[in-house]
């Protein structure tokens, strides 16, 4: 199958759903061609590593100042801001160029910050809108929970912009998939008319021979993510001020990472000689396989939580709140450790860190379950069923919801 992949960041290992889905299907032997936009420096080395996997590239160069007038430029229509944040029209006729030369059989369209391309193609292609989450759901808990006054300010505007046009979104196309069935849900209660084309993509992993750690060390905590995402700042800066003192006055040995690229300042702030803060590590595994306990005290967010099947991947036992753990049917006490409170989360750590069975057993279950739902084979042949299912309804001349562009 000739894939078209759009996606608004260039896939690498830190952008898990796009390099995922990407690695998957070329792992069984589909060809690819992503179409995204540039952000940095680092972009390049990932766009040959792709290149390197025999993926053609499409891509240009977006600054932050020309995201921040596209969203400008959109703030009177009533339209969410995300809608025109990665508009670039020069990486449309490219794009435009690329299927009159080599037509793809499907589209896949990542993130609502790409739906503007997809719905300028949707009439003549096949084609899938992946919205991967519900975002205003993650809107709206960042409108109350953010640490940047900032970031609360533009999630109040962005919120109820959100509640409406995702729903309308849903109508436009052929099929949408998410992340989690806690998001199908959310897209299900809002969509008109097509509901029962809402699939469930889950996030799928490679599963390597079982990595559980022998050498783990046995005083760090581990909390990991893309730390100037609001969510995670916020959970950090959680922790820090409001659960790891009450850790430290039972266990002053205990030593937490910080581990993951581009850290706030709000983040960096934090490191001192109890709190080590790394940014950009070559193997996040690496940190996961020596860590004592991995920590994931989301406040807020939707989809499902990368760094919660990394830590089960891993073998590393995990301590949750359950906003986290939205979207997995796991359990307390089996898979992981749950507290939603900062003394239930600071007494979950210390009776994982005094009982080294429990320990094993939590960080057993947590990779069982990874095997048995987020194998990278089985959810890339879920993803390729939806695009039949995506040809099959386009042949068929199935009618979807009529574009209004601005």
């Amino acid at each position: 199958m000739n894939i078209l992949y759009l996606v608004p960041h260039v896939p690498n290992p830190t952008k898990i759903r796009s390099y995922s889905h990407i690695s998957g299907l070329k792992n069984a032997e589909h060809q690819i061609v992503v179409a995204t936009l540039q952000h940095g420096a680092k972009d390049a080395e990932y766009i040959s590593r792709l290149e390197q996997m025999g993926i053609q590239v499409i891509s240009i160069q977006i600054t932050r100042q020309k995201s921040l007038i596209n969203s400008l430029t959109i703030l009177p229509s009533g339209h969410p801001l995300q809608f025109n944040f990665m508009w670039s029209a020069e990486l449309m006729r490219r794009i435009e160029a690329q299927m009159r030369s080599n037509p793809p059989d499907i589209i896949h369209v990542e993130h609502l910050r790409m739906a503007k391309y997809g719905l300028l193609l949707k009439a003549h292609w096949p084609l899938v809108w992946d919205a991967v989450d519900n975002l205003e759901s993650l809107f709206t808990g960042a409108s109350q929970a953010s640490t940047s006054r900032v970031g609360r300010f533009v999630a109040r505007i962005e919120a109820p912009r959100l509640k409406h046009y995702e729903p309308w979104l849903v109508d436009q196309f052929l099929a949408t998939l998410v992340i989690s069935y806690r998001d199908q849900a959310l897209f299900m209660a809002g969509s008109v008319s097509r509901r029962e084309h809402i699939y469930v993509a889950p996030l799928g992993m490679p599963i390597n021979p079982d990595a559980s750690s022998l050498n783990r060390a046995p005083n760090v905590l581990l909390m990991t993510g893309a730390f100037n995402y609001h969510p995670n700042v916020a959970s950090v800066v959680y922790f820090v001020r409001e659960i790891f003192p009450k850790i430290l006055r039972q266990r002053p040995d205990m030593k937490l990472q910080i581990v993951g690229a581009n850290p706030s300042p709000a983040v960096e702030a934090l490191q001192n000689i109890h709190i080590e803060v790394t940014g950009f590590v070559p193997s996040l595994s690496d940190y996961l396989h020596r860590a004592t306990i991995a920590l994931a005290p989301i406040l807020y967010g939707s989809g499902i939580q990368v760094k919660v099947l990394e830590a089960f991947l891993t073998g590393t036992p995990l301590v949750a709140t359950s906003v986290a753990l939205r979207g997995l049917d796991v359990k307390h006490g089996e898979h992981v450790l749950i507290a939603d409170t900062p003394d239930d989360f600071a007494d979950a750590v210390i009776l994982l860190l005094s009982d080294i069975e429990l320990r094993n057993r939590i960080a057993a279950a947590g990779r069982r379950y990874i095997e048995q739902n987020h194998d990278l084979t089985k959810t890339t042949n879920q993803l390729l069923d939806v695009y039949e299912k995506v040809q099959d309804l386009y042949k068929s001349g199935a009618k979807i919801g009529e574009t209004r562009l601005l």
